[in-house]
């Protein structure tokens, strides 16, 4: 007869060890986080021709890149708080299939306003 054991009464190595598929939930999770700070890199390096290619002022361009920076900031605390209320699977689930929507979005944006506001959803 097999013994069972409460993943309550485990230490925390225990549980890690016994854990499956967990070095796909680290590479997962590891991906999310790179792909958010990846794309204001990106941007940060094409910033010239998306000025030239929507014809954005200096001021347009600097809000493209701040824009995300400051709505990034602010939803960490939010996403954070959403997390432990509704499960930090599921909302990391939600804010990637936001993130890639606005992506669609931002690479669609024929003004740069409307670059700017896809920028703010895609934080």
């Amino acid at each position: 007869m097999t013994q069972r054991v409460s993943p309550a009464s485990l230490t925390p190595s225990q549980a890690i060890e016994t854990a499956p598929n967990r070095w796909l939930g680290l590479t997962v999770t590891l991906t999310g986080a790179f792909m958010a700070i990846m794309d204001a890199f990106i941007v940060n390096i094409s910033l010239p021709s998306i000025r030239a290619d929507l014809h954005a002022s200096f001021g347009e361009a600097q809000l493209i890149i701040a824009a995300y920076s400051l709505t990034y900031a602010v939803g960490l605390i939010t996403g954070g708080r959403l997390g432990d209320l509704y499960g930090r699977k599921r909302m990391f689930m939600v804010g990637l299939g936001a993130f890639t929507l606005a992506s669609l979005g931002c690479g669609l944006a024929p003004t740069p306003g409307a670059l700017i506001a896809a920028r703010i959803a895609q934080a």
